[in-house]
This record gives structure tokens, sequence and C-alpha cells, in this order.
């Protein structure tokens, strides 16, 4: 179905009996079918195909199992986790080695958002990865950027999504990715290889440098680390495992919602007071920021028709997935648009997961479950308020503002958004160093979503160049 109306196409019989011999009409959508048809026209010029198992040393996932989470012990990343650009997850005690990746595999969502593919880098290795991931295993020969190039193009997508099962939730296998046929052309293989290598590298940079303003943020400005043991609860140690806590009535704020008051935010603001490097400010001293009215989105499918929206599920990853575009003359669309050193901030949902707009989301839209902040470039260096309101004493001022019976929101909290502390360095140079290595960071984010867009263009070009003859 599109657009409310059935879709009606015609396959080859003999598609019918290749492979599963599948008679569900989304195993030969048009996509499918016009991927099909140009690796025969390839095949036909004398091309060679061959297929994934033929490249690659193993395609797998492990057995399921029931996490053990702890508060120490090996990072955990679910399907949804690994796309970020900084990657958190969680921590679980009972890791086996079959959760374990290296470096340089390729990873394919095979549950839920089927598809999804992600080549993993020294960072996410250090991780165990949910179940819901297959594990391309690359061998010494493998052209592992060409292969991931080509499982994200048009032609490897349809071919991947083609073969979704479930009544529920969507899947795949290993042996349907090990099934897929590939063109092997040696210059369009290295060409490509060597842009997805250098895409790689570009988002392992980026990653680094976010990871060393974090440490570089607490060490020059003596930050304390925030731990929860410290806070006290009211009861003792019976108190803490239901975290119950007193408040004063003079500390009330009209609030009555226990969130608003978390002892953490009090230790919190107690440590930051204590802090000698830098001067207190609030928000609203070195940035306005606001959310935009609620709207109907009007999209198209014309991308040329369009303006990129983002979404919330977008501020964290490392590429916005699943692009979506509105109408470029949507009625008030400037209202939504955002502009180079803006900072977004999802305000809906899971709350505080923050991004900094850099060129390639300058002038793109988004949605209004994101609170727009807007530095003043005069008072501080955005890229220094991104990694402030990033860390711990910046997440934990978000969070007590959380409201929401079923899903969290702050995007009313209004002039509550005026009165989040801000710690400006007192030196301005380590002002500038940390907020410059912001800037790099997301500068190669972009550079390397532009790159990895360029090569798989190419890539598609050239295919169907060759599949004409």
């Amino acid at each position: 179905m599109e657009n409310g109306n059935p879709i009606i196409f015609e396959v080859e019989s003999q598609w019918l009996m290749e492979d599963e011999m599948r008679l569900n009409a989304s195993s030969f959508s048009p996509d499918a079918a016009k991927a099909l048809v140009l690796i025969d026209e390839l095949k036909s010029k004398g091309v060679n195909i061959a297929v994934v198992d033929n490249i690659v040393k193993d395609v797998f996932y492990p057995t399921r199992f029931k996490r053990i989470y702890a508060k120490e012990g090996t990072s955990f990343l679910s399907s949804k986790d690994i796309f970020d650009l900084v990657q958190v997850g969680k921590r679980i005690k009972n890791a086996t080695e079959e959760y374990l990746i290296k470096p340089n595999w390729i990873l394919v969502t095979r549950s839920g958002s089927v598809g999804r593919v992600l080549i993993s880098n020294k960072y996410i290795s250090k991780a165990a990865i949910s179940e819901h991931v297959i594990r391309v295993v690359p061998d010494k020969n493998t052209p592992i950027g060409y292969l991931y190039g080509y499982l994200l193009s048009t032609i490897g997508q349809s071919l991947l999504i083609k073969n979704i099962f479930g009544g529920v939730v969507d899947e795949i296998e290993p042996h349907h990715i090990k099934s897929i046929p590939i063109p092997r052309i040696q210059e369009l293989e290295e060409k490509i290889n060597q842009k997805i290598l250098d895409v790689c590298k570009l988002r392992e940079e980026a990653q680094k440098h976010l990871l060393k303003v974090e440490k570089m943020l607490y060490a020059e400005l003596g930050l304390p680390e925030l731990k929860r043991e410290e806070v006290e609860y009211f009861g003792g140690e019976d108190g803490r495992i239901i975290r119950s806590f007193e408040i004063k009535a003079s500390e009330l704020d009209l609030r009555l919602d226990a969130s608003y008051h978390l002892p953490l935010f009090h230790l919190a603001m107690q440590k930051l007071r204590n802090v000698k490097s830098g001067i207190f400010r609030r928000l609203k001293d070195v940035a306005n920021s606001f959310v935009p009215p609620r709207f109907k989105r009007a999209y198209v499918k014309d991308m040329s028709k369009g303006i990129p929206l983002l979404q919330g599920t977008h501020i964290p990853q490392i590429k916005p997935l699943d692009i979506k575009y509105l109408w470029k003359k949507m009625k008030n669309l400037e209202k939504y648009i955002v502009k180079k050193n803006w900072i977004l901030l999802t305000s809906s949902g899971t709350i505080g997961r923050l991004s900094l707009v850099r060129n390639q989301w300058d002038g793109w839209t988004s949605t209004n479950h994101l609170l727009r902040i807007i530095p003043n470039e005069r008072e501080i260096h955005p890229g220094y308020l991104t990694a402030f309101l990033h860390s711990t004493y910046g997440q934990i001022q978000f969070q007590r503002l959380i409201y929401g019976g079923v899903v969290d929101e702050i995007g009313e909290a209004g002039e509550l958004f005026n009165d989040v502390l801000i710690l400006k360095p007192n030196d301005e140079n380590i002002e500038k160093k940390i907020g410059k290595l912001v800037f790099e960071a997301y500068d190669k984010r972009d550079k390397a979503n532009r790159i990895e867009h360029k090569a798989i263009k190419l890539l598609e070009k050239r295919l169907e160049e060759l599949a004409k003859g």
C-alpha cells in the first residue's frame, strides 16, 4: 500500500523458486525487483557477481541471554545504542566472549529497524553488543568499506529488506545476508573502500575528541565527580533502597513532585559552588532558549521539494537515520529552522540528549520536541556550552525539570530554563580550547557523513552505468 492505494506489480516466475520460495509480496517489491534486474544485467555484461558469504569469514549473531545489570562491568550496547556518536549503554556483569566484537566488523541490525549498517571501531569494540545485531566478520581480503557501502546503497538495502519476515516485529537472519549478490569490480571496490575507510577514521576521531572533552572539562576546571553514594537519604541504608529523602518547606518552590527535589541535584549544586576556577552564569545570561509550538507536519517524498527534519532520535546519532522531509512551502516553516552553532536538546521522551548544529544541519528543520539553545557568542563559546550542558552537572539540572505522567517532558518548563547554572572558566583559553575541540568533533562527524553519502551515490551511479552498458 502507498498513500492508501494498493501497489500492483509483476515478478518473474523464476524468482519465486529462488531462496526460500516465498509468496509474500514484500519479498518482490518494485525496489527489490529493480535490484534483482540490475544484478542480472550486470551479470549479462560479464561483471563477476559473488555472494556475501564468498567474501567474508562468518555471519552470525549470538544466542539470547538474560542480562544481569550492574554498576560496574562490561558496557552493553543495544541495536540502537551502537549508532550513537558517544556510546553509553548500560553495564552488565555476565557478558560472555560471543557478545564481544572486534574492530572492522560490519554490524547489521536484524530486528525492529532492520538493515541499519555500521562498521565497528576501537571504541565500540570495547562493549558487548545485543543479539539483535548480526555480525559480519571479514577475512583478510574482504573489501570492508565496499561491502559496507554496498549494503547501505539502494541496491543493498532493497536486497536486505526483501527478506524481512515476522508478523509483529520485523526480522532477518544471517543466511539472508550471506545470500545477497554483490558485484565485484576491482576499480570501483578500491575507490569506495578507501572513501569509507576515511569515513571510519573521521568518526573515530570525532568520538575521541568528545571523550577527551569530557575528561578535560573535569580536569581543567577541577570539577569533582558526582557519586550517588554521597547522597544522604532519609532512613539511612533502608531509605537508600527506595531513595526516600526530606526537603525543607522553604525549598519547595511550589513543586510537590519528587523529581524536582532530587538530592543528587542539591549535591551537584553544592559541589559546583565550591569550584573556584570559574564564575557562575545563568543560562539566560549567556544564551536564549525556546521550544517552538506544536505543528502539523507536511511531509514530502521528493527531497528536492523538502527540508530535512531532525527528530529527537537523531540528536545522539553518529548520522541521522531515516530522515523525513518537510515541504518547503509549509506554513510557518521558518519557526522550525535551526542555525549553525545552536544547541538542540531533547525535551520530550529521553530528556537531555544534545547536539551542536554545525554546517551540515544549518538550515534544516527540527521538531517541537527539541529545545533550541542559542548561545550568545560574545558571552560564551558555543562548543564549551555544549560540553558543560552534556556533563553530569548540566544533565542533572535538566533532569529535575521533568514532568509528565506517561511521557517525560521539559518542553514547557519556560522560565526555569533560564536558571540552569553554567560554570564559565576564569581562564578564557580553557574555554576556547574545550570549545574548539567540540567544534572539531562535530565537524568531523558531518564531514564523514558527507563523504559517505557521496561514496554511496557514486557506487549506485557506476553500477547503473555498467548495467546499461
